[in-house]
């Protein structure tokens, strides 16, 4: 990350004045803010990368797609991406002078978000100031009196709030500041094909396909499922047409791209109307390596066959636990026998797989070795091709106090210690060096596959 050795000698940052001219398009900046180090901030869910596997922020993807419809002047900066600090983000800023700015907020790095937002008004006191994220969808009163800047939030970034609002027209989904709130759940998830500047300003890779660049894609929004730890469901949950994603994957190829990262959720959790999107994208003849987050009971024989034959080439499921008590208590009705039945069938169609676990879960607290013990069994048991051990985070919304909840919060350095060792044997245990050597396609994922697995160590929350 680029820094100042010292505030001493900074340049002074005037405000700017306007001088738009009569009847010119408004001019509106999609960004993503900076940060000490990097964050995620879409999807309503914010905190720390591992490594820098950095992803498109979705939110302003399909927020592009709306607005430039509507006749926007758009452009486009991902500080986090950059690795820019905050002066001269500002300077970025300040080039494109912004009739409107769009930012993602995070909770999980407010103050920098707050501090950072206090620096764009005084630069640009005239921009006016929307803000998208977990903490504008959970928690709009505090946040806008935590940020005064703002003007309003976009509660719903599936929708054209922002761009209704900017040309006068009201929208539930956009929250302005000494309006009465009013807030609803569309009955689809459709938008518009994305601002081809924005799929093309930035070259986002991940190391799981030949080809590291990729394109995303969703097929749903929210999450049809209730786990207690998990604040996704609050979105609640609505489909897009099956039509649109695929234009959208042919949109996709012509710009290039030969991978794609499906970001909904949970995909493939309605098995027929996924064979029906497997059978539409089929027939449109565009051949894309792909990978998606699913759960270990929606995978059976046939989803697994049909998403090999389309080019799928990892999954990554939310184990969560060894304990099904545990798993029961949260609302997440899984047994181990269908766990390992999931990864034996995408071993069985050569699709790769990564168990997300929530390090220390159980429902009763056990001794920290023996909890060890049984996790590290279970790893050997279900054989993922990848593991992501994370701490639990309270998300916004989430109003339960569990005692595995309180447990980790006590304990947090401990489990942290635990979950970077297991991390770590995983990783550079000579099996699992041998199978990602193997998958290894081009020198490109290599290089991406070498910062991805130092990231995996380090314990995100």
């Amino acid at each position: 990350m680029k820094r100042n050795r010292s505030d001493k000698g900074r340049k002074l940052i005037l405000p700017r004045k306007r001088t738009r001219k009569m009847g010119s398009k408004q001019k509106l900046l999609l960004l993503n803010p900076p940060a000490k180090k990097p964050v995620f901030r879409d999807c309503y869910c914010s905190g720390r990368f591992k490594g820098r596997l950095l992803i498109h922020p979705l939110d302003l993807q399909i927020q592009s797609g709306f607005l430039s419809e509507d006749g926007f002047e758009l452009d486009f900066v991902d500080a986090v991406f950059e690795q820019i600090h905050p002066d001269q983000t500002i300077e970025r800023i300040r080039s494109f002078d912004p009739d409107v700015i769009l930012s993602l907020v995070g909770e999980a790095v407010l103050d920098e978000d707050a501090a950072f937002f206090r620096q764009i008004k005084l630069s640009l006191p005239s921009a006016r100031l929307f803000l998208s994220g977990d903490a504008a969808r959970f928690r709009p009163e505090r946040l806008l009196q935590r940020i005064p800047e703002a003007e309003g939030l976009l509660t719903d970034f599936g929708t054209a709030g922002l761009s209704d609002h900017l040309n006068g027209r009201v929208s539930p989904h956009l929250r302005v500041r000494g309006a009465d709130a009013s807030s609803s759940f569309p009955k689809s998830f459709a938008y518009p094909l994305p601002w081809k500047g924005f799929v093309r300003k930035y070259p986002y890779q991940l190391p799981f396909f030949p080809d590291p660049k990729y394109h995303s894609i969703a097929a749903s929004f929210g999450c049809p499922y209730h786990c207690r730890y998990c604040n996704t469901h609050l979105l609640g949950y609505r489909n897009r047409d099956i039509g649109e994603f695929v234009e959208e994957l042919e949109f996709a190829a012509s710009h290039g791209f030969r991978s794609l990262y499906v970001r909904d959720a949970t995909f493939m959790a309605d098995k027929a109307r996924t064979l029906c999107l497997f059978d539409e994208w089929r027939q449109m003849g565009c051949r894309f390596h792909w990978i998606c987050f699913t759960r270990p009971d929606l995978i059976d024989e046939e989803l697994a066959a049909r998403a090999s034959e389309l080019g799928c080439v990892l999954m990554m499921m939310g184990v969560e636990s060894f304990d099904e008590t545990w798993l029961g208590e949260m609302g997440r009705h899984l047994h181990t026998d269908t766990m390992k039945n999931a990864f034996r069938l995408l071993r069985k169609h050569r699709i790769r797989s990564a168990a997300q676990i929530m390090i220390g879960m159980e429902s009763r607290g056990s001794d920290l070795h023996i909890y060890e013990a049984r996790l590290r069994s279970f790893l050997k048991e279900i054989d993922p091709d990848f593991i992501s051990l994370n701490l639990f985070f309270r998300r916004p919304g989430i109003m339960d106090e569990s005692p595995s909840f309180r447990r980790i919060e006590s304990d947090e350095a401990l489990y942290r210690e635990m979950g970077e060792r297991i991390s770590r044997s995983f990783y550079f245990h000579p099996r699992s060096l041998l199978r990602q050597t193997y998958l290894l396609k081009s020198p490109k994922q290599l290089v991406l596959s070498l910062k991805a697995a130092v990231g995996m160590i380090n314990l995100t929350r």
